[in-house]
C-alpha cells in the first residue's frame, strides 16, 4: 500500500492550497474504499465548517455538519430531509458521514441527495460563490482545488419523502421526495436509479396545478427506462407514480 500524505490545514486560503494536491478528508466514509488510489488528503476538521444554524429566513449548514446532526436539528431540519438522513445510514455511519461529503459523492440511491434536491439548496463555494445543488451534483467530479463550504436553503422549506426497499435497512429501489423550497411552488424528484436522483419538472408543473394524477403519471413517465439488477422498469414506474401521487396528497397543506 502507497504511503498517504496526510495534511491538516488552519484556514480556508491554507485548504485550498493544500488542496492542489490532495483530495477533502471530511468524515472518510466514502473516501475509505479507495484509500490505494489517494496520493494526499486534506483534513478539514480544523476549519470550523461544522455548524448548522438558521438566520435571516435561511438555514446553512457547513459542509462538515454530520447527517446526525441534521436528524436531531428538530426545527431547523425540515422533517421529510431528517427521515432521509436516517435512511442515508445506520446511527454510527450518520455520526462519522458529513453533509458535503455524502452529497458530493452520492448515487441515484441516496436518501439524502433525493430529499435535499427537493428543498433546492445551494451549495456555498469558498471565495463566495453559490451553486444549486442540482448544477454542483452535474458538475463532478468537482475540479481539483475546489472546496464546499456548506449549504444554504429557505427556513420555510419543507420536503416529504417516502421509500420502497427489499428491506428496512436496505437503500431505496425507488424514492420520491416532493418539496416546496421556499413555501410555494413545487420540486419532485426521484431517487433509487441511475448515477444520482432526477428531478421531474413534468410532475411539478402538474402539482402546481393541483393535479396529482398528473403528477404520478409524469413520475411513472420519468422512470419508465429505469430498470437493472434490483427491479424491472415496469416495477419502478409503477412504484414511483404510486409515490408521487401519495405524497401530492398533502403537498397543499
Amino acid at each position: 500500500m502507497p504511503p498517504l500524505k496526510y495534511l491538516r490545514p488552519k484556514s480556508l486560503e491554507e485548504a485550498l492550497e493544500q488542496l492542489a494536491e490532495g483530495v477533502p478528508l471530511a468524515g472518510g466514509t466514502t473516501l475509505t474504499p479507495r484509500r490505494n488510489a489517494l496520493d494526499a488528503v486534506v483534513d478539514l476538521q480544523d476549519l470550523g465548517l461544522a455548524d448548522l444554524e438558521e438566520s435571516g429566513g435561511k438555514v446553512t449548514a457547513g459542509a462538515m455538519c454530520s447527517l446526525q446532526q441534521l436528524v436531531e436539528s428538530e426545527g431547523i431540519v425540515p422533517a421529510g430531509l431528517a427521515e432521509a438522513c436516517r435512511r442515508e445510514a445506520a446511527w454510527n455511519l450518520r455520526n462519522m458521514s458529513t453533509l458535503a461529503g455524502c452529497l458530493l459523492a452520492c448515487d441515484g440511491r441516496s436518501p439524502l441527495a433525493t430529499a435535499m434536491l427537493a428543498i433546492s439548496p445551494r451549495g456555498i463555494l469558498a471565495g463566495g460563490e453559490t451553486v444549486d445543488l442540482d448544477d454542483l451534483l452535474g458538475r463532478r467530479p468537482l475540479p481539483r482545488g475546489t472546496l464546499v463550504t456548506g449549504f444554504q436553503w429557505k427556513a420555510k422549506a419543507a420536503v416529504r419523502y417516502e421509500q420502497v426497499a427489499r428491506a428496512p435497512a436496505d437503500r431505496p429501489i425507488v424514492a420520491a421526495a416532493v418539496g416546496r423550497p421556499d413555501g410555494s411552488g413545487f420540486r419532485v424528484v426521484l431517487g433509487g436509479f441511475g448515477e444520482r436522483p432526477l428531478r421531474v419538472p413534468r410532475a411539478e408543473k402538474a402539482l402546481a396545478a393541483e393535479d396529482a394524477r398528473a403528477a404520478g403519471e409524469a413520475a411513472a413517465e420519468a422512470y419508465a427506462a429505469a430498470g437493472d439488477a434490483w427491479a424491472s422498469a415496469e416495477y419502478r414506474a409503477h412504484v414511483a407514480g404510486v409515490l408521487v401521487r401519495r405524497l401530492a396528497a398533502g403537498a397543499w397543506d
